[in-house]
């Protein structure tokens, strides 16, 4: 053979073996599972509950009146300020005043009446014409019962007898008429319906002159005039107030926070709180009430949710802040730095709620139990001593993930 086909012939067998080779990789790399990888990386991380609220003042008075009288004159209108102590409105007080005299002159009829029929003199009086009616009526009874005798003998006339049976009846009924006026004055005496009407009469007297003392509405606190609800010339109406006073400069927030996440606030808290009214700023703000009971939320996307009400001071500096504007914050609840954190992708829970993650080394899964410790938004604080930084960990694993079992990868 020549040289010539000698060269010829071992680059033929050297083609055949590559081709044997790179089949042999082709259909190996076609029976591996490919998985796409992620690095353990060491980074700080953070949970934090998201929440939204309302701003409220923290001290503010709700201005009501049970008067139903005309109002005559209004002081403040909304956005004025004023001191505790302020006029804010006055009612036309004229029926008033009519209605304060004829309570008094209804009053000082029904005392007179109680006061005569509580009256000892007239008992005593009607005590002594019984006596004296008594004693003339003995003396009639007797001189009718000797007429009857000297009648029945013939020494007086039939009409000098009927006049004496006459005295005799008028005596008795006039005595029997005292008796009954003496018997019912004894019974008005003692009668408690008398002293309640008496009773009613001075409290309706005293509810009116307690209603002019009303007559003029004043600011309770120092603060701003957030509504006026009255009209001069018109009774005020509904339940609400007639006047909203408020403090601006001492602001505060309520949060409904899960039942899950309580535990992880305190009072004293510092948080962050802001605005879409105010997008470029940050407002400071504690936590000073956590309340303690739970509330059952209607309407949350699972249906009924339990939630605590928390309370929120702010802080600082409040500018452009006001009652009524949504607030929002991210409480930080927990953080560590240099964490070894992964995605929630590279995260299997098995049947018993144990988590682990599959470590690819060599094209090869190897499968490791970890605990979770901080959960951000993207990543979770992965534990285990059998783990570090820069391991490359299978994403998405699935219950066809088996230990020791051979991947191909892709980053």
């Amino acid at each position: 053979m020549t040289r010539k086909k000698k060269i010829i012939g071992i680059s033929i067998s050297l083609v055949i073996l590559l081709f044997a080779v790179l089949n042999f990789k082709t259909s190996r790399s076609s029976d591996d599972m490919s998985v796409t990888t992620t690095d353990i990386k060491k980074s700080n991380i953070s949970s934090n509950i998201y929440v939204k609220g309302e701003l409220k003042s923290k001290v503010n008075s709700e201005i009501s009146s049970d008067l139903t009288y005309i109002v005559d004159n209004i002081f403040v209108k909304e956005g004025d300020k004023v001191k505790r102590g302020d006029k804010l409105a006055t009612f036309d007080m004229k029926q008033l005043n009519q209605d304060i005299e004829s309570a008094k002159l209804e009053f000082e009829i029904q005392e007179a009446q109680y006061k005569e029929k509580n009256s000892e003199e007239q008992i005593l009086s009607l005590q002594k014409d019984i006596e004296n009616q008594t004693m003339d009526f003995e003396i009639a009874q007797n001189k009718y019962e000797s007429s009857k005798s000297l009648y029945e003998l013939g020494s007086i006339s039939k009409d000098e007898l009927d006049s004496d049976y006459n005295t005799y009846k008028k005596s008795q009924n006039n005595l029997d008429k005292i008796k009954a006026d003496l018997n019912k004055a004894i019974r008005e005496k003692n009668n408690d319906s008398d002293a309640k009407s008496l009773e009613l009469k001075k409290l309706n007297l005293e509810q009116k002159i307690d209603d002019l003392s009303k007559s003029t509405l004043k600011s309770p606190i120092d603060g701003t005039v957030t509504a006026v609800n009255a009209k001069i010339g018109s009774i005020p109406k509904g339940a609400g107030g007639i006047f909203v006073i408020e403090d601006l400069n001492n602001l505060k927030a309520t949060f409904d926070i899960n039942e899950f996440d309580i535990s992880k606030l305190y009072k004293g808290q510092e948080i962050n709180l802001t605005t879409e009214s105010l997008s470029d700023a940050t407002f400071k703000g504690k936590i000073t009430n956590i309340y303690p009971t739970a509330k059952i939320k209607e309407g949350s996307a699972s249906g009924k949710q339990i939630i605590i009400p928390v309370e929120i001071d702010l802080t600082g500096n409040i500018q452009g802040l006001r009652p009524g504007l949504v607030i929002e914050s991210k409480i930080e609840t927990e953080k560590q730095k240099d964490a070894l954190v992964l995605p929630y992708e590279a995260i299997y829970e098995k049947p018993d709620k144990t988590n682990c993650i599959f470590v690819v080394k060599d094209e090869m899964l190897k499968e490791i139990p970890v605990k979770l410790g901080i959960q951000s938004d993207l990543v979770v604080q992965v534990i285990s001593k059998d783990i570090k930084p820069g391991d490359k960990v299978a994403l998405n694993p699935n219950e066809t993930f088996i230990d020791g079992m051979k991947v191909s990868t892709m980053k």
